[in-house]
């Protein structure tokens, strides 16, 4: 939770600059950049790819071997409510459940798709956040420097325009936080799960 204080008028040197300074606009940018044309079925397909990884077994399904509840079951024991230590604990409990070796293919599977889905989400949101951060920005910038027709250049459109920028950019560095401590913790399990 952010908390924001805003005075009810401002002045040019009370006011703290919406712009970011040079270490956040390269955290930014690479942000940006490594989530650019990124879409869920290209995440899936890159990680597949390097790690030799493929879809369940169709022939364990037709046994009713391997249902969805599997996926499910990986789903949570992943979440992104657990650390790296406690995700990998959890899929380790599953693994040693199963009974049938060809599961652990369908584990290594659900797994990656999962941070495909994850990662697709936070890129999403991230971008999302970045363009609202500078749309109330150049509002603000304009209704600041009396750029706007005058019905709108008033201390209530400044404080709005104010607040909703800052607030976008402090959601775009935790989406970005967020990211980079998602990629962490799948190489965690990458690392440390027999079964990849």
């Amino acid at each position: 939770f952010f908390i924001f204080i805003i005075n009810p008028s401002f002045s040019e040197n009370e006011t703290p600059s919406l712009d970011l300074n040079e270490k956040q606009k390269t955290i930014v940018d690479n942000a940006l950049s490594s989530c650019s044309d990124v879409n869920f079925e290209n995440l899936l397909n890159s990680r597949k790819e390097k790690l030799g990884v493929n879809e369940p077994d169709k022939s364990i399904n037709k046994r009713k071997q391997l249902d969805n509840s599997l996926g499910i079951e990986v789903s949570r024991a992943i979440e992104t409510i657990y650390t790296p230590e406690q995700s990998l604990a959890n899929v380790k409990k599953i693994l040693s459940s199963i009974k049938d070796d060809r599961l652990y293919s369908a584990i290594a599977y659900y797994i990656i798709r999962d941070f495909a889905f994850y990662e697709h989400g936070l890129c999403k949101s991230l971008k999302n956040h970045f363009d609202t951060y500078k749309v109330y920005k150049d509002f603000y910038l304009k209704t600041k420097n009396k750029e706007l027709d005058p019905i709108y250049e008033n201390e209530n459109n400044l404080n709005f325009f104010y607040k909703n920028s800052s607030s976008a950019r402090k959601r775009l560095l935790v989406a970005i936080q967020s990211k980079k401590r998602l990629l962490e913790k799948e190489q965690f399990l990458l690392e440390n799960l027999k079964i990849f």
